[in-house]
């Protein structure tokens, strides 16, 4: 999608997961022409890419966006397939302008504007928010003897399950 030329938002969101969403609901509350951008293809955010058995860490009851309590048991600890569907259902909720796949490229300041260069077009916007998480980007510190390691090393944004692991020695 191409925006067209003389369309300016007053808010580009940049992320659709857990904290782009929240923005979303804010801004609909204020009557400003906004709209979500996400590089994922569906909903869920970095929940999309976490390991198949991962859970939030706090009950359901502290971890809700604004506007729509987590559903269920409030001293349960949601499962990932659960929070999936909370984001789905919360997006389609609020009906939030998320539009997907978007990559953003690049954000540059254009006098009073910015244009937001994407896979899918400019996007103009008179303010930006970044919304985006930290999995795509996972640090993978320095130590002694890492370069000199044979066996796999994995940051916790790959892995997907222990069955990959099975029978081996894992620290």
């Amino acid at each position: 999608m191409v925006e067209p030329e003389n369309t300016v938002h007053d808010v580009v969101v940049i992320g659709g997961g857990q904290a782009g969403l929240s923005v979303g609901y804010y801004l609909r509350r204020t009557g400003l022409n906004y709209v979500i951008l996400d590089g994922q293809s569906e909903p869920g955010g970095a929940w999309l890419h976490g390991w198949d058995s991962l859970q939030l860490f706090s009950p359901a009851q502290w971890s809700s966006l604004p506007g729509w309590l987590f559903p269920g048991k409030h001293d349960r600890y949601p499962t990932r397939a659960e929070v999936i569907s909370y984001l789905t259902q919360y997006e389609e909720r609020y009906q939030l302008p998320v539009l997907r796949p978007v990559q953003v490229k690049s954000v540059t300041r254009v006098g009073a504007e910015f244009e937001i260069g994407t896979t899918k077009g400019v996007f103009k916007s008179r303010a930006v928010v970044s919304a985006t998480g930290s999995w795509q980007n996972p640090f993978i510190p320095d130590y002694p003897g890492r370069d000199e390691f044979e066996g796999v090393q994995m940051h916790s944004a790959n892995y997907r399950s222990p069955t990959e692991f099975d029978g081996k020695t894992v620290m």
